[in-house]
């Protein structure tokens, strides 16, 4: 009965560590299966059931309170000092009512602003594709640390944010290529990546930290700073694959932006980041914001990724053309102009009160008033639309490049002096008198007629050494020129004549304007701007300016060649 009894204990208890084997290879079983089922309810919480898709938010202060009280929880022995949770940093949305208080949020260059949530997904053809609300005058959102003076702009605190990352306290932490997240902490270290950890398990945004290795039993997820890099390259018609100077490239994660500014090989980088992060060109700096359409700032997104660099060669749509024009912008504020005044600058004081950032409007269609400068359209609409409208999406590269360079040129006369700028367009359009209109527009636009063609050949023939280039490739210089001899063109070649060696006449032949002046700077004829209303006005203050220039004589033939 005895032997029965053994026989049947050890029966049982067989049994029972087969069935508690079983359990766990089970439970093991169930446990992958979980965890493949938590990371596609991640992922299918990040489907869009619309154009956008607002994300729980793990770095709100109440969240990472949430977050630590867990991790305290799983470790009772573990001794915390006096760390906790406080609030960082604010997310904000400002609502700005006018241009005014549109410039005073661009007066800080440290405080990156975003026309779309920070906390949410958008569809890439939403961004590219939306109009603007009723006001016309997009929010802007960003995160400031607490503490940072505001700007005195309508705003509405979003939430209250505790960033890890960004917090002194961690400053010192080892910088893991890799970690395991255990529950358990015995070090400053194990404490970052638990609580970063959680705070993004509880709002179910674990998927940007976790690496492609991880698994229910190793839950590995991406712990050393990286640095993000890259290069940023526009395809040029005429010059091929060329470097993007000065694009402002931006790493956001959520809340945290890092910012690089590409160089003359369009090489940047960026401060360092943890985990996954997106790469975002804003085409903006501080005195010009490059505008997608006439209200929403351009922007070009690359990927969302971890540990790695971005090269780009940007090749034909709306990203090539907004390089170009900020090429032009960033070209004539910050690059070689021939010693002329700047075009109007952010936060700068002029003839009539202080100067907001200029926004230049990259439009797609071409129908309409051609590509235009106006400082009135913007303080008349108090800040609702760009001052600079370009219109040559589809053109050639030089095309872009050149218009560009050519409106900020009119804003430049509007900075030159503002009081005959305004009487010389007021009478150019205003006039019921056609010879009143000619005399004066034709000194409105060849002027920067004269800047374009001299900034366009300081690209393509010095800089990239294309010594049979011409403006435009469509057609030679001197056609471009011609075109401009009859008396109603007011696109006349007449002020950059005076600049160049070329003697159209006698080079070309009898169709071409008479042209013997030479020898004038750029600089010279920009100072003859002030104080000149119309054609032979302009003359007449050039000669007068400048009476020893050897081809003085021939200044009244060369400006003859376009009379009423």
């Amino acid at each position: 009965m005895k032997l029965k009894q053994l026989f049947l204990c050890v029966l049982y208890a067989g049994l029972f560590l087969f069935q508690l084997s079983c359990k766990d290879e089970l439970s093991e079983i169930q446990n992958e299966e979980a965890f493949k089922a938590e990371k596609n309810s991640s992922l299918s919480a990040r489907e869009f059931s619309g154009d956008s898709l607002i994300l729980e938010n793990p770095y709100s202060t109440e969240n990472m309170a949430k977050a630590l009280q867990r991790v305290k929880y799983n470790n009772p022995k573990y001794s915390f000092g006096k760390f906790n949770v406080q609030t960082t940093h604010l997310y904000l949305k400002f609502s700005p009512e006018n241009e005014e208080q549109v410039s005073l949020l661009k007066s800080d260059s440290t405080m990156h602003y975003f026309d779309y949530r920070m906390d949410a997904e958008y569809k890439e053809e939403y961004l590219a594709n939306r109009s603007p609300d009723k006001d016309s005058i997009p929010v802007y959102y960003t995160a400031v640390p607490v503490g940072k003076t505001l700007p005195a702009v309508k705003h509405e605190v979003l939430s209250e944010l505790y960033i890890p990352e960004q917090d002194p306290y961690f400053s010192d932490i080892k910088d893991n290529e890799e970690y395991q997240v255990t529950d358990r902490v015995e070090n400053k270290t194990d404490l970052f990546n638990n609580l970063l950890f959680s705070a993004y398990e509880q709002t179910g945004n674990e998927q940007d930290l976790l690496t492609d290795n991880a698994t229910p039993e190793a839950r590995w997820i991406f712990g050393s700073k990286w640095y993000p890099s890259g290069n940023i390259r526009v395809q040029d018609d005429i010059a091929g694959s060329r470097p993007v100077t000065g694009a402002q490239v931006l790493m956001r994660q959520w809340f945290t932006v890092a910012q690089g500014i590409t160089d003359g090989n369009g090489n940047f980088s960026t401060s360092s980041v943890r985990g996954k992060a997106r790469y975002v060109i804003q085409w903006e700096r501080y005195h010009y914001s490059v505008r997608d359409g006439s209200f929403f700032q351009a922007e070009t997104h690359g990927p969302n990724v971890k540990k790695q660099s971005w090269s780009i060669n940007l090749n034909g749509g709306k990203d090539e053309y907004h390089a170009l024009i900020h090429q032009a912008a960033h070209d004539f504020y910050y690059g070689y102009r021939f010693g002329l005044i700047s075009p109007p600058m952010n936060n700068h004081f002029y003839n009539f009160g202080r100067q907001s950032q200029i926004k230049i409007a990259g439009r797609l269609s071409n129908s309409g008033p051609p590509s235009s400068y106006s400082h009135i359209r913007s303080e008349i609409s108090f800040g609702l639309s760009a001052q600079i409208h370009i219109k040559n999406y589809g053109s050639t590269s030089d095309q872009v490049y050149g218009t560009t360079i050519h409106e900020l040129s009119h804003a430049l006369h509007s900075v030159k002096d503002r009081f005959s700028y305004d009487n010389i367009v007021r009478d150019s359009f205003l006039s019921g008198d056609s010879q009143v209109k000619n005399r004066n527009r034709r000194l409105l636009e060849s002027w920067p007629v004269a800047v374009e063609i001299l900034m366009t050949l300081e690209r393509y023939r010095v800089r990239y050494n294309i010594s049979n280039y011409s403006v435009y490739s469509t057609f030679q210089i001197v056609n471009y020129q011609n075109r401009t001899i009859a008396a109603s063109n007011h696109y006349t070649s007449g002020i950059y004549d005076m600049t160049d060696m070329v003697d159209q006449r006698r080079t070309y032949g009898s169709a071409y304007p008479v042209d013997q002046v030479n020898g004038y700077t750029i600089k010279e004829l920009e100072n003859a701007l002030s104080g000149s209303r119309y054609w032979n006005d302009y003359r007449d203050r050039v000669k007068a300016m400048y009476p020893n220039k050897p081809t003085r004589p021939f200044v009244d033939d060369l400006f003859a060649n376009w009379q009423d």
